[in-house]
């Protein structure tokens, strides 16, 4: 059984008998940590499971159930995970290299390498495994890959793809990001994919397009907004900035409460790298959904001379109304990465656009659905009537069918 607790990226696993009750608290630990689900040996004697407690990245641990406890077994330099098959032939470990998925075979009894399961390209992948392991099912997407299935068998190592989701444009028309870093502010190594139209002389306008979460990590599947956008001309930018997961604790801490402008500040240097990398800094827009959207309000109202336009999608304009305002349990959950009402009012309304929408010059284009749970729909509403006010242009559109994001095709 896995639980999360009150504290940001942390849970506990524990281990149920079915026949007496008794609970086994698998994982005690101080610190912030993530347990991962078991892969278990068939005969029950022991488990595997992703962790980060006591390290940087995720690694793949080993719970012995005769001694009760666990020690790593296998050290990445990259966040991992792991599941094994049914007669427990293979142990699969996952790893998520700047992004990239790659997945390794291992003897699960004596831990030896038992080599590589080949991806179709560089992309993202999660994997399934037959009963008895000859089979590896891989569901794959890349920039040029909407989302499919491909068969790997084990022992004559082929590859054979199952799937081909329908659509009219070719994959050679897509476009494949470069991956590059920036140094912002204070040092600290930036990472961001950069998708170049083709074609096109000179450098090209740019937007920045920034994840939400603030837990979660741009990865180069496919994005079918992205390629829209380069194949018009545009050049598209996606960061990391430092709070995204997938490059260490430390790093997904960088923006933790005090912290959150800090992550804004990325986007200032960001903007003054884009000539390096041949790309217009005149001619940069934001664009991001739901934490994404807070990004762009913050860019706009704290960097008003530097972007063209923003496109802010479910974005939060007050950390206050916000968390005023939002579901119960919802609160609770954001309050662990943002702060809380009751020890930082103060601060969350000081570091809200909401507050600065004075300063924001750029055209706003704003998108939310009535029904979102998670933002409310005020957030668009108010940041709306704040830049309107002082004659800015904005529009904004408001689906009564929608909730957290555009869904429905004839929305999109």
């Amino acid at each position: 059984v896995i639980q999360l607790t009150p504290r940001n990226m942390d849970n506990e696993l524990y281990l149920v008998d079915l026949r007496s009750r008794e609970l086994i608290h698998v994982s005690p630990h101080e610190e912030e940590s993530q347990f991962g689900p078991p892969a278990w040996l068939p005969d029950g004697s022991s488990f595997f499971f992703a962790t980060d407690c006591g390290r940087e990245f995720v690694g793949i641990a080993r719970y012995d159930l005769a001694a009760r406890r666990w020690e790593y077994v296998i050290e990445t330099e990259w966040d991992a995970s792991c599941s094994i098959d049914w007669e427990g032939r293979a142990l699969v470990v996952a790893t998520n290299e700047e992004g990239y998925t790659r997945l390794r075979r291992y003897d699960p009894r004596t831990l030896a390498e038992l080599g590589e399961i080949p991806l179709p390209g560089r992309g993202v992948a999660a994997v399934e495994l037959s009963r008895d392991g000859r089979l590896a099912a891989l569901s794959y997407t890349s920039s040029s890959v909407p989302g499919d299935v491909w068969l790997y068998g084990v022992e004559d190592g082929t590859l054979r793809r199952l799937t081909r989701s329908p659509g009219e444009v070719p994959e050679a028309e897509f476009v494949e990001p470069e991956l590059h870093r920036f140094r912002s502010f204070d040092g600290e190594s930036i990472p961001a994919f950069v998708y170049r139209p083709r074609g096109v002389s000179g450098p090209p306008p740019v937007i920045v397009y920034i994840h939400g979460g603030p837990e979660a990590q741009f990865v180069p599947s496919f994005n079918p907004l992205i390629q829209y956008f380069v194949h018009r001309g545009y050049a598209v930018v996606a960061p990391n900035v430092r709070g995204s997961t997938g490059y260490g604790k430390r790093y997904h801490h960088l923006d933790d409460v005090e912290k959150r402008l800090d992550a804004v500040r990325d986007l200032e240097a960001l903007h003054d790298w884009l000539p390096s990398v041949g790309l217009d800094p005149r001619r940069a827009a934001l664009m991001g959904g739901s934490y994404g959207g807070f990004m762009v309000l913050a860019g706009l109202a704290f960097q008003p001379e530097r972007w063209a336009a923003g496109v802010d999608v479910v974005g939060i304009a007050s950390f206050v109304t916000f968390l005023e305002n939002t579901a119960p349990w919802r609160r609770a959950f954001r309050e662990r990465e943002y702060g809380s009402l009751e020890h930082h009012r103060g601060f969350l309304e000081r570091i809200s656009p909401l507050t600065h929408a004075d300063r924001i010059r750029a055209p706003l284009f704003i998108i939310h659905g009535t029904n979102d749970p998670r933002v409310p729909v005020d957030e668009a509403k108010q940041i709306y009537e704040a830049v309107r006010r002082r004659g800015v242009p904005a529009e904004l559109l408001i689906y009564e069918d929608e909730g957290h994001g555009l869904q429905k095709l004839k929305n999109r």
